[in-house]
C-alpha cells in the first residue's frame, strides 16, 4: 500500500507560483505557457521534500514530460536492479 501524502496547501502553491513569477522553471522563457503547477525538483520518491527550496513553478506540459521521464528512469532502474541472478543456478550446471 502506498502512503498518502498531504496535498500542498493552496496558499503555499500560490506563493510558490508568485515567487517564480508564474514562469516555468523547467524550461524558463522557452515555455509559451504560464506555470500553473508546482514541481518537486527532487521527487518525493527519490527523497525530495516539500521544502520551498525543492519546489518550483512549472507549466503543465513540462511538468508532465518531467514526470514521465522520471517514471521511465525508475522503471529502467528497477529492471536493471538484479531481479535475475547473474550466475547460473547450481542445478543447471
Amino acid at each position: 500500500a502506498v502512503a498518502q501524502r498531504e496535498v500542498l496547501p493552496r496558499h503555499h502553491r500560490r506563493g510558490l507560483l508568485r515567487r517564480d513569477g508564474h514562469e516555468c522553471q523547467i524550461r524558463g522563457p522557452q515555455c509559451l505557457v504560464a506555470a500553473t503547477e508546482v514541481d518537486h525538483i527532487v521527487n518525493v520518491a527519490s527523497g525530495g521534500t516539500d521544502d520551498p527550496e525543492n519546489l518550483r513553478a512549472a507549466c503543465r506540459p513540462c511538468n508532465r514530460a518531467k514526470a514521465q521521464a522520471e517514471a521511465a528512469a525508475a522503471r529502467r532502474a528497477r529492471s536493471a536492479g538484479g531481479r535475475h541472478p547473474t550466475e547460473r543456478h547450481p542445478g543447471l550446471l
